[in-house]
């Protein structure tokens, strides 16, 4: 009996560490470990910088929230960081969805791997 209210000891710390890495500000104290090394919380794991290159960051519900975060000039692996794989590359536009119910979408122009610019979402 010992040993299992050890082992549930031992589960519910390693779950609230996993907690913790993939979603951050547990008990809301401080930033989450995610964010701590430049990466970005998703359900279930922390996306980072490196997605770009590995092809997997994935497509965000709002991705226009993280708009603010860029500027002109920044690379290509920046943009898709900060707004996820977009929904259409056509040329030098990437597209991207405005966001859940939203049917519009936006885009960001990129010309020798770097940003040129990018819209704002219409208000609905």
């Amino acid at each position: 009996m010992r040993r299992l209210i050890i082992l549930g000891a031992v589960l519910a710390v390693a779950g609230l560490v996993v907690e913790e890495t993939t979603q951050g500000r547990v008990l809301g104290q401080g930033p989450s470990a995610c964010e701590a090394i430049g990466g970005k919380p998703a359900i279930g794991r922390c996306v980072t910088p490196a997605c770009y290159w590995q092809g997997d960051c994935g497509h965000w519900a709002n991705p226009a929230k993280w708009v603010d975060r860029l500027k002109p000039g920044d690379p290509v692996s920046k943009v898709v960081f900060w707004l996820g794989e977009p929904l259409q590359r056509d040329g030098d536009d990437l597209s991207w969805s405005c966001g859940k119910p939203s049917a519009h979408s936006f885009r960001a122009v990129i010309r020798d791997q770097r940003l040129v610019s990018v819209e704002q979402c219409e208000p609905d």
